[in-house]
Parts: C-alpha cells; sequence; structure tokens
C-alpha cells in the first residue's frame, strides 16, 4: 500500500502508480464496509472542501458533498458567475491564490466555461485551466471532470469491476463502445479509462468509428503502461469484434476532438446505428455487465432492454462515486 498521497492533486491519472490507484481502491472499500456498518470515520474533521462547477451536475456534486460530510468535515459549492471570474473578470491565478488561504482542497468540474469553452474545437482549454488553478493553490486539486480527464468517475468503474468479479478483474475482457448521441462529449473518459486499464493490467478494448477516436497521446500511454503492466490494449473500429466474449461492454458518447459541435452532428449523422442492443451480450460472455458513467440516452446510445435489464450495474456504479472519492480526498486532504 501506497501511503504517501497527502497533498497530492488528483487531476491525471498518469500521474498516479499501479500501486497508488490500487491503494485508493482498498480505502475506497475500506470506508465503504465502515458505512455500512455505521462505524464512524471523521477523517477530515474541520477541513473545507471547495466545489467549483463550471457544468451540471448530478453524482459529481452529490457524492462529493455526501462523502465530506461522512468524513467529517464541509463542502462549499461555487459556480463561476457567481464568484468574480466571469463579470469582473477576476484571474484564475489570483482566484486560486484567495481559495489557498480558506481551503483545505478544491473539486473542480471544468469541461467547458462559456463563453471560452463551447466545444472540443479547443480541446484541452478546460484542462489547462484546472492545472493552472492547482499551480497557484497549497492545498490539493482533485479533477472532478474535464475536456480531457475523468479520472473520479473511472475510480468508481474500477470499483464497481473488482466488486463484481473479484480479483480476477484483470483477467475480464472490457469492451469500452462508442456510442451515437447528440450533444457535446469530451473524450475524457475514454482518455481516464484507458490509462487506469491499462496501469492496472486489464483487458481493455476500444471500439470507435472513424473521426471519433480518443485522444491519440493518452492511446500511445495505454500501450506502453499496458506492456509494462501485463494487460492489454486495443482499437477496433466496430462494435461487434469489442464486444466479441466481452465480460463488460462499457458505454460512452464521444464527440469528435478538434471539431466544432456543428461538425461533429455532420460527422454523426450516419452513425446511429452505433447503439448497444440485447444482440451485442448475445455475443459477449454469458454474465456479462453494462456500464454507463450517466446521464443515460435510452434509444440512443443504449437500449431499455440492456439499460434496465438484468445486465446493468450502472446504479452501483454511479453509488461508488461516493466510495472512491472519499477515498481520493481522505488519502489527499
Amino acid at each position: 500500500m501506497k501511503t504517501k498521497l497527502r497533498g497530492r492533486d488528483f487531476i491525471n491519472l498518469r500521474d498516479y502508480s499501479r500501486e497508488e490507484l490500487e491503494t485508493i481502491l482498498e480505502v475506497a472499500f475500506d470506508l465503504k464496509a465502515k458505512l455500512a456498518t455505521g462505524e464512524p470515520h471523521h477523517l477530515l474533521a474541520g477541513k473545507t472542501l471547495g466545489m467549483l462547477f463550471a457544468d451540471d451536475s448530478l453524482r459529481t456534486r452529490i457524492s462529493f458533498e455526501t462523502g465530506m460530510t461522512q468524513l467529517g468535515g464541509h463542502a462549499q459549492y461555487y459556480i463561476p458567475d457567481k464568484l468574480h471570474l466571469v463579470h469582473s473578470k477576476e484571474t484564475w491565478e489570483d482566484t486560486a491564490q484567495v481559495m489557498s488561504r480558506f481551503l483545505d482542497g478544491l473539486m473542480i468540474r471544468l469541461s467547458r466555461i462559456p463563453p471560452e469553452i463551447k466545444d472540443l474545437s479547443n480541446y484541452g482549454a478546460a484542462q489547462s485551466v484546472i492545472e493552472l488553478i492547482a499551480k497557484n493553490m497549497v492545498c490539493p486539486v482533485i479533477n472532478g471532470y474535464s475536456d480531457v480527464e475523468h479520472p473520479c468517475q473511472i475510480m468508481a468503474d474500477i470499483m464497481t469491476l473488482i466488486e463484481k468479479f473479484g480479483p480476477d478483474y484483470r483477467q475480464k475482457k472490457v469492451a469500452h463502445v462508442w456510442v451515437y448521441s447528440k450533444g457535446r462529449w469530451t473524450p475524457a473518459g475514454a482518455n481516464s479509462f484507458a490509462i487506469a486499464t491499462a496501469t492496472l493490467g486489464m483487458q481493455a478494448t476500444f471500439a470507435h468509428p472513424a473521426g471519433f477516436h480518443f485522444d491519440s497521446e493518452y492511446a500511445k500511454e495505454a500501450e506502453r503502461l499496458a506492456r509494462q503492466s501485463g494487460g492489454s490494449f486495443e482499437i477496433v473500429d466496430n462494435i461487434h469484434d469489442a464486444v466479441k466474449g466481452a465480460d463488460v461492454i462499457y458505454v460512452e458518447p464521444q464527440s469528435a476532438i478538434g471539431k466544432t459541435l456543428e461538425e461533429s452532428e455532420k460527422m454523426r449523422a450516419e452513425l446511429k446505428d452505433w447503439i448497444v442492443k440485447k444482440e451485442h451480450f448475445d455475443m459477449a460472455k454469458p454474465g456479462a455487465v453494462f456500464m454507463h458513467a450517466m446521464p443515460i440516452r435510452r434509444g440512443e446510445e443504449v437500449t431499455s432492454e440492456v439499460a434496465d435489464g438484468p445486465m446493468s450495474i450502472i446504479y452501483d456504479e454511479a453509488e461508488n462515486r461516493l466510495h472512491a472519492q472519499k477515498a481520493i480526498m481522505a488519502l489527499t486532504m
């Protein structure tokens, strides 16, 4: 177990080793057990977490705020236009420096800041802002979702897989499938999922149509990490190759990197058949499970038969956001 994580930012999964990710998961399971048995675990008593949201949120806000309460601390919620960032144009650097004088940690959900960050034509802009804030803060910064990474979601996903498959989870084939969906969707989940599965030595296959591959730098790093860990990493160009013999089908929409929303919509127009159905689970292994980070668009990304069927573990996955994030906060704050 790697215990020297106090004061560390949790922004990029590439900054964390296999042992460090496993430590977070071990602590997450311990805290989940303590909550289930009613054992107090006020590990952050008297501490305050700031939560800066530039995006709508259900799971992220509730899980972080609830988690901080259960850890004995307090969480504060802010949006940019209620600070001085929008109307008074206070700089990110000044905002971060001031926050550092008050807070013990800051969680940021920042995949877009209207009007500066509109779509993936300026991919990486939001992540850069999070990294800039972290450079100007003394306390740890946690990435609650950017246009490049979604590390907290992925730690909850891995935790859920360990619950469902036990210690052999690394040997299970995970198919991460791009699906059609209108709107603006970053590759953050795919990027982080690739790094986490490769670091932990898992078996992962990613299916994407032409023009919708996730970040090539993350793909290269995942290949390297998989070789190092004994895992496997591959990219295919159709759903059937990905789901054949899979133990997990993980669905996620994504816009095209470097394209405007209008350009992405035009590219997606002919890809409405990229939807996960029961027939894909007939090709997977018996007992295969369905995962989705949510929010979910039934009939567009996946059929209701799958999303609401016995193979779906989406609500377990959502719940584990709470436990994984409590571990991250307890270890870093």
